[in-house]
């Protein structure tokens, strides 16, 4: 064999180009830069992937080993997550969890053997560098499958926002309602009014609940491929296969096709038993292969349509006159709200986190679509921790390349509590039945037994989904990442998660290095998934085999309620990360400061506060000054740390200075209470050192999504009642104008600034 001979032989087996039958290293270089990107008429910065948004399409071959090169030549660290793989755990790309991130302008080499099959894809795990433009999609053959990508097309979908993703992480922490009125999806009074749902309104109101949404940004565009639309050429008559996948930071999407309806074939990579259906609802870093029949003439849209309606990406199959999918509804977030009943949101926590004792019920009691936990929303009252059970009626899950054949099993009870199991309508919080579908996991049929043999022990753990949308900090059992200890678990054993969704959001939960099966009618052919969406107010359960040793992450796929806290670390016990890991695993939890002031500057007065705040504690500074019309000027300024007990409490410490013109300063340390009322009224009180004590209420208005009418009133033991009452007219998202009463200064007016 001659050196020409060997070299060709080489490059088959180093860039995969080889029959299905031989193993191939097949090997890629990601380049990741820094560069300006024109989407919406103006260009913004973003990264890219070897230039472009979304990155290439990695193409592996059941039984490969994956070979890809990483070169960061940006100057901040970076990384690339590959989501759904089963690997070894130091190749599993999360910063501080499994290695340290990559550097600015150096090289990392993952290496791992391809163990499954289907659909996946590949992102950054760094900050919210995704959101800018880093991810892609992946397709693995079957060993002995030979894909015709002709017909078979990766579909990338991912939203876009021309902000700095920072900027937008701000402005949600700010409890800034901004989003929302630019999506044209800001609740009022006199929009309830007009749709007729009042009552509803005030019912949100009373159960001390902020307004609903569906998405907390509100994005420039939504892509296919890195484009609003594209087009697919498809001989007419031939079966197309979509390969879909679900990159976005925070949108779920509803898909739909013009030329009737889809074939689903897989979900989340695994193969699952075909079923037609007309609309899916695809969650964040969701997958599922569909087939369509390519029309003989003209285009028909492949629509994905953003869960929130505020706009779609569009892929034109075929040429010729184009034919549009059908108009998803838009949500009716008032009706959503009129769906929830005070007993649901005032109802005791789950009876074992009373000490109520535990009765078995089957996997089917969660047959019923959005089954309901009792639960108290927003963190009330006790909060139930994690609860493990070791049982002897066990499980384990066989890994075969992600087709699991399973062991000989056998059904076996789930150890949960029926107490914990309500009915609930599947559409309620969208408020549109079946036009606007929720997840169709009872619907996915694996077509070979998933089902948990009866020799390996059962770990339970309850996982509650907590979140405080006015502050914007989303908490697993009620802690935040930055305040959690690792969810630990055996190797052999089988672990349990049920997860009690406790807010009004969806959460599209991913667990790293693993597959699970989704608890459903379906029983012994549950579905396999490693993502899986838990719709407001229901318990989802997952089962999977603790048999992939390490550290891995577990999250909310949505990207800023993982930053803002929602996650975890899967541990298994005796694991130890190595030493690189272990010298950064404390970055993995920081809780970043967030900082802003909103001043009122007006004729009359002025006042305002500054705030310094993260996950539990809220540092500000507040300040009130007029002038009377006795050429008198009186000031005030507030100083307090206030600690978060829950969503509806905090507790605080501080000091009152006021003075005037014409004395000396008073200075008082005090020491309080706030607390938020029905009707989300806020109270604040406090006692002071000298004995006194103070009193406030204050409370707002939304007349219409710009227009809002506030009021205070306080009683002080020291200077009796004041009051003040003000209209304000929001302009831009840092500015509004402003008419007040004070009942010490009188009218004026003005602008609020925010900054």
């Amino acid at each position: 064999m001659n050196g020409r001979t060997l070299l060709a032989c080489w490059s088959l087996l180093a860039f995969g180009a080889t029959p299905s039958s031989m193993a191939a290293v097949r090997e890629y270089t990601l380049e990741i830069d820094q560069r300006l990107i024109n989407l919406t008429g103006r260009p913004v910065p973003a990264m890219t992937l070897n230039g472009s948004i979304p990155g290439p399409v990695l193409r592996f071959q059941e039984g490969d080993t994956a070979r890809i090169h990483v070169r960061n030549n940006m100057p901040v660290e970076t990384s690339i997550h590959w989501h759904g793989f089963l690997l070894p755990n130091e190749m599993d790309g999360v910063p501080y969890v499994t290695y340290p991130p990559i550097a600015p302008h150096t090289t990392f080499t993952y290496e791992f053997p391809i163990r499954q099959k289907g659909t996946y894809w590949y992102h950054s795990h760094t900050m919210l560098q995704e959101q800018s433009g880093l991810y892609g999609g992946i397709v693995i053959a079957g060993r002995d499958e030979d894909i015709d990508e002709s017909a078979d097309h990766v579909l990338v979908l991912s939203d876009w926002t021309d902000r700095n993703p920072h900027d937008v992480l701000r402005t949600l922490k700010r409890g800034s309602e901004w989003f929302s009125i630019e999506k044209k999806g800001a609740q009022s009074i006199l929009g309830a009014a007009t749709m007729g749902m009042t009552g509803a309104y005030f019912q949100r109101e009373l159960q001390r609940m902020p307004p609903m949404d569906i998405s907390d940004v509100a994005y420039d565009r939504f892509l296919a491929n890195g484009r609003p639309e594209m087009e697919i050429e498809a001989k007419g008559g031939t079966t197309v296969r979509l390969r879909v996948i679900d990159g976005s930071a925070g949108t779920f999407f509803y898909l739909e096709y013009a030329g009737g309806p889809m074939t689903i074939v897989s979900a989340d990579g695994q193969d699952v038993v075909p079923i037609e259906e007309k609309r899916i609802l695809i969650g964040v870093a969701e997958t599922y292969d569909v087939l369509l029949q390519a029309p003989t003439h003209g285009a028909y849209e492949f629509r994905a349509t953003s869960q929130d309606g505020s706009g779609a990406a569009s892929v034109w199959i075929g040429k010729g006159e184009r034919h549009p999918a059908d108009t998803v509804p838009h949500p009716n977030l008032y009706h959503a709200m009129g769906e929830v009943k005070l007993s649901q949101i005032f109802a005791l926590t789950p009876a074992g986190a009373m000490g109520m004792p535990d009765k078995k019920v089957n996997a089917g009691e969660f047959d019923k679509p959005g089954s309901m936990m009792n639960m108290e929303m927003g963190d009330m009252g006790a909060m139930d921790e994690p609860m493990s059970h070791a049982g002897q009626h066990g499980s384990r899950m066989q890994m075969d390349h992600a087709r699991m054949p399973p062991k000989p099993a056998s059904s076996r009870p789930s150890v949960l509590l029926k107490d914990d199991i309500a009915s609930a309508p599947s559409h309620a919080m969208d408020g549109m039945g079946p036009e606007r579908p929720w997840p169709l996991y009872d619907q996915l049929r694996s077509p070979q037994s998933s089902a948990l043999s009866s020799t390996q022990p059962v770990r339970e753990i309850r996982l509650t989904l907590d979140g405080d949308m006015e502050r914007y900090v989303w908490k697993i059992n009620n802690k935040t990442l930055s305040e959690s200890d690792a969810i630990h678990i055996r190797k052999g054993e089988v672990v349990r998660f049920i997860l009690i969704n406790r807010t009004m959001m969806h959460h599209p939960m991913h667990l790293h290095g693993h597959f699970f099966r989704v608890v459903n009618k379906q029983g012994d052919h549950s579905p396999l998934k490693h993502t899986v969406d838990v719709p407001p107010m229901t318990t989802t359960v997952i089962e999977f085999d603790a048999d992939e040793f390490g550290d891995w992450f577990f999250h909310c796929h949505i990207l800023y309620h993982m930053e803002a806290g929602m996650a975890r670390v899967v541990h298994y016990e005796s694991f130890t990360p190595s030493p690189d890991v272990q010298r950064v695993r404390s970055k993995l939890y920081h809780d970043p400061l967030y900082a802003w002031v909103d001043a009122d500057i007006l004729s009359n007065m002025t006042q305002g506060t500054a705030y310094l705040t993260n996950s539990n504690y809220v540092l500000s500074g507040q300040w009130e000054a007029g002038w009377e019309r006795v050429e008198k000027t009186e000031w005030e300024g507030i100083g307090t740390i206030d600690r978060l007990i829950n969503r509806f409490t905090r507790l605080f410490v501080g000091v009152d200075t006021m003075g005037e013109s014409t004395k000396e300063d008073e200075t008082r340390a005090v020491a309080g209470l706030a607390y938020l009322l029905p009707l989300n009224i806020h109270s604040r009180s406090w006692v002071d050192e000298d004995g006194g004590a103070r009193f406030i209420l204050e409370k707002e208005f939304m007349l219409t999504p710009r227009i809002a009418l506030d009021g205070e009133t306080e009683y002080d033991t020291h200077d009796k009642w004041e009051g003040r009452s003000g209209l304000h007219y929001l302009l831009a998202k840092n500015a509004s104008l402003l008419a007040q009463w004070h009942s010490d200064y009188g009218w004026g007016g003005g602008a609020e600034v925010r900054f």
